[in-house]
Protein backbone atom coordinates (compact mmCIF):
# COMPACT_ATOMS: atom_id res chain seq x y z
CA UNK A 1 0.00 0.00 0.00
CA UNK A 2 1.32 3.28 -0.57
CA UNK A 3 1.67 6.30 1.67
CA UNK A 4 1.37 9.58 1.33
CA UNK A 5 4.13 12.02 0.71
CA UNK A 6 5.38 14.16 3.78
CA UNK A 7 3.99 17.35 3.54
CA UNK A 8 7.52 19.02 3.89
CA UNK A 9 8.55 17.02 1.00
CA UNK A 10 5.74 18.23 -1.40
CA UNK A 11 6.04 22.15 -0.27
CA UNK A 12 9.86 21.88 -0.67
CA UNK A 13 9.60 19.98 -4.35
CA UNK A 14 6.63 23.17 -5.18
CA UNK A 15 8.97 26.29 -3.16
CA UNK A 16 11.84 24.81 -5.98
CA UNK A 17 9.75 24.22 -9.21
CA UNK A 18 8.51 27.85 -8.58
CA UNK A 19 11.28 29.57 -7.31
CA UNK A 20 13.20 28.28 -10.51
CA UNK A 21 10.04 29.61 -12.87
CA UNK A 22 9.89 33.23 -10.76
CA UNK A 23 14.12 33.32 -11.65
CA UNK A 24 13.49 32.37 -15.54
CA UNK A 25 10.75 34.71 -15.56
CA UNK A 26 12.74 37.60 -13.85
CA UNK A 27 15.89 36.76 -15.99
CA UNK A 28 13.79 37.11 -18.98
CA UNK A 29 12.49 40.42 -18.16
CA UNK A 30 15.83 41.93 -17.58
CA UNK A 31 17.50 40.42 -20.51
CA UNK A 32 14.34 41.71 -22.65
CA UNK A 33 14.23 45.10 -21.35
CA UNK A 34 18.31 45.39 -21.89
CA UNK A 35 17.83 44.30 -25.42
CA UNK A 36 19.66 41.12 -25.38
CA UNK A 37 18.75 37.22 -26.11
CA UNK A 38 16.32 36.32 -23.96
CA UNK A 39 16.23 33.10 -22.47
CA UNK A 40 13.95 31.78 -24.74
CA UNK A 41 16.30 32.60 -27.81
CA UNK A 42 18.88 30.93 -25.35
CA UNK A 43 17.03 27.78 -25.44
CA UNK A 44 16.34 28.09 -29.07
CA UNK A 45 19.78 28.18 -30.39
CA UNK A 46 21.39 25.21 -28.01
CA UNK A 47 18.37 22.86 -29.03
CA UNK A 48 19.43 23.42 -32.60
CA UNK A 49 22.73 23.29 -32.11
CA UNK A 50 22.66 19.82 -30.03
CA UNK A 51 19.21 18.40 -31.80
CA UNK A 52 19.52 14.92 -30.72
CA UNK A 53 20.34 15.63 -27.13
CA UNK A 54 17.55 18.15 -27.02
CA UNK A 55 15.51 15.36 -28.13
CA UNK A 56 16.72 13.00 -25.63
CA UNK A 57 16.53 15.09 -22.80
CA UNK A 58 12.66 16.25 -24.09
CA UNK A 59 11.78 12.51 -23.77
CA UNK A 60 13.54 12.08 -20.38
CA UNK A 61 11.31 14.94 -18.95
CA UNK A 62 8.09 13.55 -20.72
CA UNK A 63 8.68 10.20 -19.18
CA UNK A 64 9.27 11.75 -15.78
CA UNK A 65 6.21 13.94 -16.39
CA UNK A 66 3.97 10.84 -17.60
CA UNK A 67 4.93 8.18 -14.54
CA UNK A 68 4.25 11.30 -11.76
CA UNK A 69 1.13 11.72 -13.17
CA UNK A 70 -0.51 8.56 -14.05
CA UNK A 71 1.30 6.22 -11.80
CA UNK A 72 -1.01 3.88 -10.23
CA UNK A 73 -1.26 1.92 -7.24
CA UNK A 74 -0.10 -1.90 -8.29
Amino acid sequence: MLEHAPREAVGFVALVGLSTLALLAVSDIFLTESKRASVGEWVTLWAKRYPMFALALTLVAGALLGHFYWATAG
